[in-house]
C-alpha cells in the first residue's frame, strides 16, 4: 500500500477544512427575497406625501401634509379608520405640524416653528408638549427630521438626530458638533452625543453625505446610528454608553472620492456635489424589525454615467440599493443583490415592518387610490 506523503496529507486535509467551511457557511448564510406587495387604501384626502407610517394603538399612522390630519388605518383591512384633524389655532394649538412619531400608546407631532413635540389626542388638541429645541446644547440649527433620520421615543427619552448645517459661503458642511441630542421627557433635560466620524475631518461637499440615519430597538431600547460615509453603525444605550459595531458591505472599501481638496470646492458647484454623491457609493436607511431581530443597512449603489449626464438627474428615479442584514449581535445574515422597485430617496423614502417581512414605499405609485409597498423578507 502506497502512503501520501505529509505534504500531500496536509493538502488534502486544507482541502476538505475548506469545502467543509464553504459547506456550513452556505448552510447559515440566508437570502433577501421579496414577499407579496403590502398596499394601503387611500382616502380622497391622503396624498403619496404622508409621513409614516407608525403603529399607534390598533392602528397604522401618517400625518398628511395636504390638510395637516392624521389620518389612522386599520391594520387588517388597510383602509382610513378615523382622521384627527390637527388644530392649529388658538389654545392648545400646533401652529406647524410636521411628521408623526409614536411611542405605541400615544401619537406625536413635531412643531417646526417652536421646536417642539406635541402629543395630540382623539380630537386634534395639544395635550403635552416637549421642548426639543437644540440651541439649548449650542446649535441655532432647526430640527427637520425626515424619514431616514427619524425623531424616536425610547423609555424615558426622546432622542433627535441633528445633522450638520451647511455654510452657504464655502458649500462645505460643519461636522464640528454632536448629531444626537436625548431629551428628558419627566424633567427636560437635555445631553448631546456622537461627533461625526474621523471621515468627516475632510471637507465634504453638500447636505446629503452629512444626514445621518437613526432607528431604534425597542427590545434594547438603544438607538442606532448609521453614518453614510462610515462603515459602522454606533449604539446608544439607554445608559448612555456607545457601542460600535462594524457592519460593512462587501462592496466598497473607503470613501475617498467624497473628498474635496482643502484649497478648492468641486467643479460644478451644488450639481458636481450632487453627482460626487450619485456617483459614488454611500449608506443609506438603517431599520430594526422587532419581528426577526434583526438590523437592515441598506446601500446606495452608485449611478451609472449615462445616468449621471441625464439633463436632470432625480435620485428617486434612479437610484439602486442592496441591503446587509445582521443579527441581534450586528453579525451579518445575508447581503442582497440589486433591489428593484423601491425608494429610498431622502423626502420619499418610507419603511416599516410587520410578521409579513420589511416594507419599503414602491417606485411604482401610478394609481393614486392606493400607497405601495415592496416587501422584503429573509429566508
Amino acid at each position: 500500500m502506497k502512503f501520501l506523503g505529509i505534504s500531500n496529507r496536509i493538502r488534502f486535509f486544507s482541502l476538505g477544512f475548506c469545502i467543509i467551511s464553504f459547506s456550513l457557511q452556505a448552510q447559515t448564510e440566508k437570502q433577501v427575497v421579496y414577499g407579496d406587495d403590502f398596499v394601503f387604501n387611500l382616502d380622497y384626502e391622503t396624498s403619496f406625501e404622508a409621513f409614516g407610517p407608525v403603529r399607534y394603538k390598533d392602528h397604522f399612522a401618517f400625518y398628511n401634509p395636504v390638510n395637516s390630519s392624521l389620518k389612522l388605518f386599520d391594520q387588517k383591512s388597510l383602509t382610513v379608520a378615523s382622521t384627527i384633524n390637527i388644530v392649529k389655532e388658538g389654545p392648545k394649538s400646533t401652529a406647524k405640524p410636521f411628521g408623526v412619531f409614536s411611542n405605541g400608546m400615544g401619537v406625536f407631532t413635531l412643531d417646526f416653528y417652536k421646536q417642539v413635540i406635541n402629543q395630540i389626542d382623539a380630537n386634534g388638541f395639544v395635550i403635552k408638549t416637549y421642548n426639543i429645541s437644540s440651541q439649548a446644547v449650542g446649535s441655532n440649527d432647526g430640527l427637520l427630521p425626515l424619514p431616514l433620520s427619524s425623531i424616536y421615543f425610547q423609555g424615558p427619552y426622546i432622542y433627535i438626530p441633528i445633522p450638520g448645517g451647511i455654510s452657504l459661503k464655502t458649500n462645505f458642511t460643519n461636522h464640528s458638533r454632536k448629531t444626537i441630542l436625548r431629551v428628558n421627557k419627566e424633567n427636560g433635560t437635555k445631553d448631546t452625543f456622537l461627533n461625526y466620524p474621523e471621515n468627516y475631518s475632510h471637507n465634504i461637499g453638500g447636505g446629503r453625505p452629512s444626514i445621518l440615519a437613526t432607528t431604534s430597538n425597542s427590545k434594547s431600547k438603544s438607538l442606532l446610528v448609521s453614518y453614510p460615509l462610515d462603515h459602522r453603525i454606533f449604539e446608544l444605550t439607554i445608559e448612555g454608553e456607545i457601542k460600535v459595531h462594524m457592519a460593512k458591505s462587501s462592496d466598497f472599501d473607503d470613501f475617498d472620492d467624497f473628498y474635496y481638496k482643502e484649497d478648492r470646492i468641486d467643479d460644478g458647484g451644488s450639481n458636481g456635489t450632487l453627482k460626487k454623491w450619485l456617483g459614488n457609493y454611500s449608506y443609506s436607511f438603517l431599520f430594526y424589525d422587532e419581528f426577526t431581530d434583526t438590523y437592515w443597512r441598506f446601500v446606495n449603489l452608485p449611478l451609472s454615467y449615462a445616468q449621471l449626464n441625464q439633463k436632470e438627474v432625480i435620485e428617486a428615479k434612479f437610484r439602486i440599493y442592496k441591503v446587509l442584514v445582521l443579527d441581534k449581535n450586528f453579525k451579518k445574515v445575508a447581503e442582497s443583490d440589486e433591489l428593484q422597485g423601491i425608494d429610498l430617496s431622502l423626502m420619499s423614502g418610507k419603511i416599516f415592518s410587520t410578521e409579513k417581512g420589511i416594507h419599503i414605499y414602491a417606485k411604482n405609485q401610478e394609481n393614486e387610490e392606493e400607497m405601495r409597498f415592496k416587501t422584503l423578507k429573509i429566508k
